[in-house]
């Protein structure tokens, strides 16, 4: 997947008028571009790719969607013969991840976390237990 770099709408705007008003003196600060703290991160990415690619594989999975909005970037999983998402894996605007079951009533939080890894390792493999 590849994410296009985005911008922070709550930004300040007033950086601009610095780096400008530096760039007289020699000294010119780098050129920052803000990443908006509610897109996944290449790395969070990789993390889902890691555990969806077997699942997808096997046919436990029969899709993903992509739902990306000024608030929030969704990985929407759906499942063979089901007509909807029935788990959303999200990134909220703080930069928080969850992951959610959808048991046609609603959605249901199953994992949370403050890395991507984190969130999903309910879905990673567990060692087998030893007698």
């Amino acid at each position: 997947m590849t994410i296009l770099p985005t911008s922070d709408p709550s930004a300040d705007p007033s950086a601009d008028a610095v780096a400008v008003a530096d760039a007289g003196t020699g000294s010119r600060p780098p050129n920052v571009i803000q990443f908006c703290r509610a897109r996944f991160t290449p790395e969070d990415l990789e993390d889902f790719s890691a555990v969806a690619e077997p699942k997808l594989s096997h046919g436990h999975w029969a899709g993903v969607l992509r739902e990306s909005g000024r608030d929030h970037d969704r990985l929407l999983v759906l499942l063979p013969e089901v007509d909807r998402p029935v788990f959303r894996f999200e990134r909220d605007a703080k930069g928080r991840y969850s992951l959610s079951f959808n048991d046609r009533s609603g959605w249901y939080g199953i994992g949370a976390g403050d890395s991507a890894a984190e969130c999903l390792s309910i879905w990673r493999p567990r060692r087998p237990r030893r007698p």
